[in-house]
C-alpha cells in the first residue's frame, strides 16, 4: 500500500514538472528574420554547420544560423514581427550570428542576443522595448545593450569595437572596466588594446559616413521596376517593388497597397519626355525613404496625313 502511494506521487510529480516544462515550452515562440536585401555576394551557415550557402532574398535566418559577407558586399534583414521593429544591415566582410530571438506569449517578454566577430552591422530598432525585454549585440570585447535606438557596431580585426549611436543610447559593458552609456551622436571604441575613454562626438566625416546608409534610418525601400535611366516608348509605366509590411508607400503621391510580405505594383502614367519618378515609404514612427528614377518617354511616332484618293 505504502509503495503504490509512493509510486503514485513519483508519476504525479513527474506530470506535474512535465506540464510545467511544456508549458513554458510553448510560450516561448522563436523569433525569425527575413532577408530584404543582398548586395554583391552574402552567405549563410545553417545552425553554424556544414557549408555556407548564398543568401537569397526572402530567406529566413534563425537562432544559430552565421551569416557572412564579401567584399562590397551587404545583407539587411528584418526580424518578423519583432515588437522593437528591428532591422540590420551587415557591411563588406562581416561575420554575424544570431544567438538568441525569443518571445515570451504569456509576459510578451522579448529577448534576442546577436553577435558579431568581425565587420560592421547597423542596427534600427523602431520602438522602444518595453519592461524586462533586452536587445543585446555581442563582439569579442564588449557587449551592448539598447532599448530603442538606431546605432553602429564595427568589429576590427584584433577585436576592437567602435559603437557609434545615431539616435537613443547604448549601454556598454567589457571585461574589467566599468559600464558606460553612450547617447546619440556619440560613439567609443573598446578593446584589449584600447584605452578606457569616456565616449566622443561623432566628426562630420562619420556623420557623412552615416548619411550614406540612410535606408538603415528609414523604413525599408526598394523600387525593382522600372530601371533608373529608363527610356519608355509609352506614357505609362508599372513600378514595382518591396517595402517593410507595417508601411504606407506612394508612388507620385499615391497610396500603393502592400501585399502580406510588403511587395507593391501599380501602374503610373508619365508625361512625353524628361520624368522624376518618386516613390515614398512612411513608417509609424513618421520616418521616410524615398528613391527615385529619372525616366523619359519618347515622343509618339507622327502620322502622315491620309493622301486623298484619286477620282
Amino acid at each position: 500500500m505504502r509503495q503504490a502511494a509512493t509510486l503514485f506521487i513519483f508519476g504525479f510529480a513527474l506530470l506535474l514538472v512535465f506540464l510545467i516544462f511544456f508549458t513554458k515550452s510553448f510560450a516561448i515562440v522563436q523569433r525569425v528574420a527575413v532577408v530584404d536585401l543582398v548586395t554583391g555576394s552574402g552567405r549563410v551557415q545553417v545552425h553554424g554547420r556544414g557549408e555556407l550557402v548564398p543568401l537569397q532574398v526572402g530567406r529566413l535566418v534563425r537562432a544559430g544560423d552565421v551569416v557572412r559577407t564579401g567584399p562590397d558586399s551587404s545583407v539587411e534583414l528584418r526580424w518578423v514581427r519583432w515588437a522593437g521593429g528591428a532591422r540590420i544591415k551587415l557591411g563588406p566582410n562581416t561575420t554575424f550570428t544570431v544567438k538568441r530571438a525569443v518571445r515570451n506569449r504569456s509576459t510578451g517578454k522579448e529577448e534576442s542576443r546577436l553577435r558579431v566577430d568581425e565587420g560592421t552591422l547597423w542596427i534600427r530598432l523602431r520602438k522602444a522595448l518595453r519592461g524586462k525585454s533586452k536587445f543585446e549585440v555581442e563582439t569579442p570585447t564588449a557587449v551592448a545593450a539598447v532599448r530603442g535606438t538606431v546605432f553602429r557596431v564595427a568589429v576590427a580585426p584584433d577585436g576592437t569595437s567602435r559603437i557609434s549611436v545615431w539616435e537613443g543610447a547604448v549601454s556598454v559593458t567589457a571585461e574589467g572596466r566599468e559600464e558606460i552609456t553612450i547617447s546619440g551622436g556619440h560613439s567609443a571604441a573598446v578593446g584589449s588594446q584600447v584605452e578606457a575613454a569616456a565616449p566622443r562626438a561623432l566628426s562630420p566625416a562619420e556623420e557623412d559616413e552615416w548619411l550614406t546608409h540612410a535606408s538603415i534610418l528609414g523604413p525599408f525601400l526598394a523600387v525593382d521596376s522600372p530601371e533608373d535611366g529608363a527610356t519608355l516608348a509609352e506614357g505609362a509605366v508599372v513600378v514595382s517593388g518591396r517595402a517593410e509590411p507595417d508601411c504606407r508607400v506612394f508612388v507620385e503621391g499615391q497610396p500603393v497597397t502592400l501585399s502580406r510580405d510588403g511587395a507593391f505594383s501599380l501602374s503610373v502614367a508619365l508625361d512625353e519626355g524628361a520624368n522624376v519618378l518618386r516613390v515614398t515609404a512612411e513608417g509609424d514612427d513618421g520616418r521616410q525613404t524615398t528613391s527615385t528614377r529619372d525616366l523619359v518617354v519618347m515622343p509618339a511616332p507622327q502620322t502622315a496625313p491620309a493622301q486623298p484618293q484619286p477620282r
